[in-house]
């Protein structure tokens, strides 16, 4: 369960900002449908970023993405290799100081009823501080500290069973490998609950592209549980779809002599599509055939709803954490709807399961569907930074008109569209 994540000096965030899930306690409605009941606090369900564009919304999705990234592949790395390549270094540039400062990130959360906080500043080639807490019971302890100190690394590592036979903390590290990666691998410690989280549970898609994540719906579709719920996820949406499957694209039959072991071998290599079934109908409406086509052949919004199918009902499934860039484009407003209220609901979201999304989808800001303390906004101060904060910032009575307010620039977040010119005063053209 995501609880914060903040991140400072990342592409156009140069001051530390801070997205917290934790509800506020000053806030009220939707308790039973918008919240997670975590011993004497609540935690958010969901939470929606709106804001101008280029305003930062994706940087900060890009950010989590990120942080992924860096500690899945940290042992991935041999003794020269950066961290990311040095020309694609990305800290804020439009600051001397930023442009070349370690960037900041840090999560917390909750893993099997245990709190979590790790973290860690780094620039192209080095870790310059890494660190991690945990908090078993009531109170946040250190597991250990790493900083880079005139020249050399110094840990601090108050509990020594954190370290095994096979790493001690005297053990020399890589500049570019982060100790988690190491204590995760080399013991059975909360480094690796850790890794489990990152790598499991917290989920990032933060390109629109829906090519960078059908893929893993396309793993699904072989799974019976997974089709029957992908397909009847299909068929609620209204999108006209009768059956999905995978179907080989290679149709000739194999050759009899073929041995059956070979032959299921080679029918397992075979290439295959996602193949769509819909009714063909008489004119009074009865059913008298079935036309099948490809996922080509649907449209743009209908090919995003069944690329998005997969990961939503994964992360329904076990309760994950799924955050999401752009997640309305080509999407139908009603189908936003439906999506937000499989995450509010109690029957479709046992697991307290969270999303996380960006959005230019204005219907949905309204205190019908979010708190305020669920609702985000970019914006970017006058030097090209990106500054984040809530709704819940604002001082606003229980009529206030969410949507309204925000188009009217109450909430800042919106841009400010000039007078435009298309042609320079004197330059005149034939009709």
């Amino acid at each position: 369960m995501l609880l914060e994540f903040s991140v400072k000096n990342f592409l156009s965030i140069k001051d530390e900002v801070i997205l917290s899930l934790y509800a506020s306690d000053e806030i009220k409605g939707h308790e039973k449908s918008n919240l997670i009941p975590v011993v004497d606090r609540h935690i958010l369900k969901t939470a929606v970023i709106y804001g101008a564009n280029a305003s930062g919304k994706s940087n900060l999705i890009k950010a989590m993405g990120f942080m992924r990234g860096v500690i899945a592949n940290s042992l991935k790395l041999n003794t020269n290799d950066p961290i990311v390549p040095t020309q694609n270094y990305p800290s804020f540039q439009l600051h001397a100081k930023s442009a070349k400062a370690p960037l900041e990130m840090e999560v917390s959360f909750l893993y099997q009823d245990i709190y979590y906080r790790y973290g860690f500043a780094l620039d192209a080639n080095k870790i310059h501080r890494e660190w991690l807490y945990y908090a078993p019971e009531d109170s946040e302890t250190l597991l250990y500290e790493r900083r880079f100190e005139k020249d050399v690394y110094m840990y601090d590592i108050p509990n020594t069973s954190l370290v095994s036979d096979n790493f001690t903390k005297d053990r020399t590290l890589l500049d570019n490998t982060l100790l988690l990666a190491v204590l995760a691998k080399f013991t059975n410690s909360e480094a690796r609950r850790v890794m489990e989280w990152m790598g499991n549970n917290f989920n990032v898609i933060s390109s629109p592209d829906e090519e960078a994540y059908e893929g893993f719906t396309y793993s699904k579709l072989d799974e019976e549980d997974y089709h029957a719920d992908i397909l009847n996820f299909l068929k609620v949406a209204d999108l006209g779809i009768e059956d999905v499957f995978l179907e080989s694209v290679m149709a000739a039959d194999l050759p009899d002599e073929i041995p059956k072991k070979l032959r299921k071998k080679l029918k397992q290599l075979e290439p295959k599509q996602v193949v769509f079934q819909h009714n063909i109908y008489d004119d009074k409406g009865v059913v008298t055939d079935k036309k099948h086509w490809g996922l080509n052949h649907e449209s743009a919004g209908t090919q995003k709803l069944f690329a998005l199918s997969g990961p939503l009902i994964e992360t329904l499934y076990k309760g994950e954490i799924l955050v999401i860039d752009e997640l309305d484009a080509k999407l139908h407003p009603m189908i936003m709807r439906f999506i937000l209220g499989l995450f509010h609901s109690q029957e479709h979201n046992p697991h307290g399961a969270q999303l996380v999304f960006a959005t230019h989808d204005t219907q949905l800001l309204s205190p019908r569907f979010f708190r305020r303390d669920q609702v985000w906004f970019t914006e970017k101060n006058p030097y090209g930074a990106t500054e984040l904060y809530s709704l819940a910032d604002f001082d606003l009575d229980d009529e206030a008109n969410f949507s309204r307010d925000y188009f009217q620039g109450r909430y800042n977040a919106v841009p400010f569209i000039g007078d435009l010119h298309l042609f320079s005063k004197g330059v005149e053209y034939e009709r």
